[in-house]
């Protein structure tokens, strides 16, 4: 290890560290941190958890990640299972697996294709969810949302997904498809297929399928 290289942390079997600054941590195990972990590059292959606050630079999950304090990552992929009992914060985010965070979840981008569940309140500038698995989230705060169906659907013969659950969705401009939810507020709303809305408030354009289920209509674009 040069002058300047940070540590790194390798468990392979069932281990605990206290935690610490790490360059990259590997688990392919078993492992408990029970302080704050910071690092350049985590990879959880085994499981993991950790008691306290996560950051890293990048994280990918492949295994399955239980952590107490608050998650954050430039960029953090899950391909497993994270479970976050406070907040979680990444740049880019994408999951493919199961997600289930108790306080809030933000994101620059997100790319949803697995199940998810947020408590508190889901922000991002730009997220679209690909039905794969069952989404649940409190309340939505996005730039552009996206809901559509997973890709393969064409085929007659896999046609199963999930639906998108929400109480309140405020977003600039939402297209969604197979989406129930109390209230939508943006300025432009397209309601696909699937959608049970009870209230919509827009302000530019809205569209809605046949097919959609929509309770009260507000212009707010509308002069009085």
């Amino acid at each position: 290890m040069g002058d300047g290289a940070k540590p790194k942390l390798t468990v392979m079997g069932q281990s605990s560290a206290a935690g610490g600054d790490f360059g990259r941590v590997r688990i392919m195990g078993q492992a408990v941190v029970k302080g704050p972990l910071t690092c350049e590059h985590l990879r959880v292959m085994g499981e993991l958890e950790a008691r306290a606050d996560v950051s890293a630079e990048a994280a990918t999950i492949m295994g399955q990640a239980t952590c107490r304090g608050d998650v954050t990552a430039a960029k953090l992929q899950v391909m497993g299972a994270l479970e976050c009992d406070g907040h979680l914060s990444a740049g880019v985010l994408k999951t493919a697996g199961e997600v289930v965070v108790r306080g809030n979840c933000g994101a620059d981008r997100a790319l949803i294709r697995g199940a998810l569940t947020v408590e508190g309140l889901f922000s991002a500038d730009e997220a679209r969810f690909r039905l794969h698995g069952p989404c649940r989230v409190r309340e939505m705060g996005m730039g552009r949302l996206t809901v559509e169906l997973p890709r393969y659907l064409w085929k007659s013969s896999m046609r199963r997904h999930g639906t998108l659950e929400a109480d309140v969705i405020e977003a600039d401009e939402v297209h969604l498809v197979h989406t129930r939810a109390r209230v939508v507020r943006a300025q432009v709303v397209r309601l696909g297929p699937g959608c049970e809305i009870e209230y919509v408030e827009y302000g530019q354009s809205y569209d809605a399928h046949p097919d959609a289920k929509v309770g009260r209509v507000i212009d707010a674009g509308r002069p009085e």
